[in-house]
């Protein structure tokens, strides 16, 4: 039914459709495909959570990531992935399929060590066909968290979102500095290598994505930006979750690797979204927008 798609270093993904090559057209996988979106089945829960747990012993800790969706109605196909970031690599990543179903959930327990700063975020998809055959249509949400783990041998075992303490405060604060080093100094040389010019991009890490489920991404339409980030996330599926396949034909499993960055270029033409490996191997996928904006 669905087409398992190979992965470039670089892809170009035309227009509203993900143009790939096939490696094996008699193999296939399961694969979120975006199709137009309908108005008219919607998400009742969108949901991702994040909880510490429990210490596991002196020097780790245990967190639960949650996520969970339903939809008004049973459809076709429903489709969850989650990506759960620690300091700004990926550190775990789930997925969830279900036939004639409204409802996923998914539950997980992670094994964390040291004081992070934890960012998941989950992309919500069902796929919907019609009695007659006559069409195929789409609806999705995001949803996300984060989380403040503190894990010292100078202090308890908590964690926080907000920060209501003094040392809440300065823990954020000494988490988020890491965390965007890490950020700036991974673009830094990620813009570098493939000699961009930030100047002409809007600049947004994918974690923030989950913002937008009804705001407008960077002057463009709202169906437009709905339609951009359906694109998107089927491409990092099948470019980032599935696994990332580099120049020699190795494919790598992208834990441990950075988190994707969104570069909007500001003409709106494309979008590059660019990682490296968790060796340092440099990423970039290129989705190309809409002309309709």
């Amino acid at each position: 039914m669905r087409k398992r798609f190979m992965y470039i270093s670089t892809i170009a993904i035309a227009g509203l459709f993900a143009i790939f090559l096939f490696s094996n057209k008699d193999q296939t996988e399961e694969s979120i495909i975006f199709f137009p979106l309908d108005q008219s089945v919607l998400f009742t829960v969108a949901s991702t959570t994040l909880t510490l747990i429990d210490e596991k012993d002196a020097d780790e800790h245990i967190l639960e990531w949650d996520s969970t969706s339903e939809l008004d109605r049973e459809v076709y196909l429903r489709q969850d992935l989650s990506l759960l970031f620690a300091d700004g690599r990926l550190k775990a990543k789930t997925s969830e399929w279900e036939d004639n179903s409204k409802k996923i959930a998914q539950y997980t327990k992670i094994t964390g060590e040291d004081s992070s700063h934890y960012v998941a975020v989950s992309y919500h998809h069902g796929e919907i066909h019609y009695d007659d055959q006559s069409k195929i249509t789409s609806t999705q949400k995001m949803s996300s968290d984060y989380l403040y783990v503190i894990d010292s041998s100078f202090s308890p075992l908590e964690s926080f979102r907000e920060p209501k303490k003094s040392t809440h405060k300065e823990w954020k604060h000494v988490l988020d500095h890491a965390t965007e080093q890490n950020r700036e100094f991974t673009v830094d040389k990620l813009v570098t290598h493939f000699n961009i010019n930030r100047d002409d991009y809007n600049i947004l890490p994918l974690s923030h994505i989950a913002n937008f489920n009804d705001a407008t991404l960077f002057n463009m339409s709202k169906e437009t930006s709905q339609q951009t980030i359906g694109k998107l996330w089927e491409g990092l599926y099948k470019n980032y979750f599935l696994g990332i396949k580099l120049e020699d034909g190795t494919i790598v499993d992208p834990i441990g690797s950075s988190e994707p960055h969104l570069f909007f270029h500001k003409d709106l033409s494309h979008i590059l979204i660019l990682f490296e490996t968790s060796e340092g191997t440099p990423v970039q996928l290129i989705q190309n927008l809409p002309t309709d904006r």
